[in-house]
């Protein structure tokens, strides 16, 4: 319907609005003015902050606490003071040695292994003489340390050392003994045994080990007999003893020297022939082996 004349009544299009329940009781709100929004409830972001700065804080406090002796150095206490080291702590998985340090402890000095020290003065050449069972004063059986190193003192340094190894034979040992062959010149002393303890069991003087030059050389046999002497020499030397030649599987053909028939050896060696122009070229004592 539409409105009538000026101050006639009109008729309302719609039914007016009436609150019920608690916006029944509310006022009308002025015009202009801002809603209510509660009485004093403080804004969430600024909480949220305050609150986000409160947990830094509260966080820089407790590493600081538990946190700052992680990179700090030991405290260290003098001996006698009375308080106990502090202690450290390990990650799961990781090892902490509680050991400590060892005591110091004096070693005796001993030279590097296989080294050979010069003993006593040395030897005179003619004192050297070749026999069955010895090499002048240093005889079969003697500690091999020690006859080495009256070696090493009469003829320095060896030309040659082996250390200790598993012999094959080659040197009159039985195969599978432990030996140690050193070599001055033609001359090659055989020690048996180990590095803790050896004894000397034989030795054998040829030219074809080299170093003709050498002192050792002029080591000779209790009658005289060098290597390089020729076979005449030899059988002149040994015109009362008994001297076979026969061919040995590893030296070649040798000379064998007996005392007598049926006989012990008493020394034996290569030789590059038999006529009296041949050279004797080495003089070996009787093999290790079975001794």
């Amino acid at each position: 319907m539409y409105p009538g004349q000026p101050g006639e009544p009109v008729e309302e299009q719609f039914p007016r609005f009436e609150p019920h329940g608690d916006d029944a009781y509310r006022q009308a709100r002025p015009v202009g003015t801002q809603p209510y929004r509660g009485g004093g409830q403080a804004n969430p972001w600024l909480v949220g902050l305050a609150l986000a700065a409160v947990l830094i804080a509260v966080s820089v406090i407790s590493f600081g606490l538990f946190g700052a002796d992680d990179g700090a150095a030991p405290t260290t206490t003098a001996p006698g003071a009375g308080t106990t080291a502090p202690t450290e702590t390990t990650a799961p998985g990781d090892t902490t040695d509680t050991t400590g340090s060892p005591a110091d402890i004096t070693l005796p000095t001993l030279p590097p292994s296989g080294e050979i020290v010069a003993v006593g003065d040395p030897i005179p050449i003619g004192d050297l003489l070749m026999s069955s069972n010895d090499i002048g004063p240093l005889d079969f059986g003697d500690d091999g340390d020690e006859v080495l190193g009256r070696l090493a003192s009469t003829f320095g340094a060896p030309s040659q050392d082996t250390g200790f190894i598993i012999g094959d034979g080659a040197f009159g040992e039985c195969p599978g003994d432990s030996i140690r062959v050193v070599q001055w010149g033609p001359l090659n002393v055989v020690m048996k045994g180990n590095a803790a303890s050896s004894q000397f069991v034989s030795y054998r003087m040829d030219l074809r080990y080299g170093n003709l030059t050498s002192p050792t050389r002029d080591v000779a046999t209790l009658s005289g007999l060098r290597v390089g002497d020729r076979v005449s020499q030899l059988e002149s030397t040994y015109r009362n003893f008994v001297i076979d030649y026969v061919v040995d599987p590893q030296a070649g053909l040798v000379f064998q020297l007996y005392t007598q028939r049926g006989g012990d050896l008493l020394l034996w060696g290569p030789v590059d022939g038999r006529d009296e122009d041949s050279f004797v070229t080495g003089i070996y004592s009787p093999d290790s082996c079975g001794r």
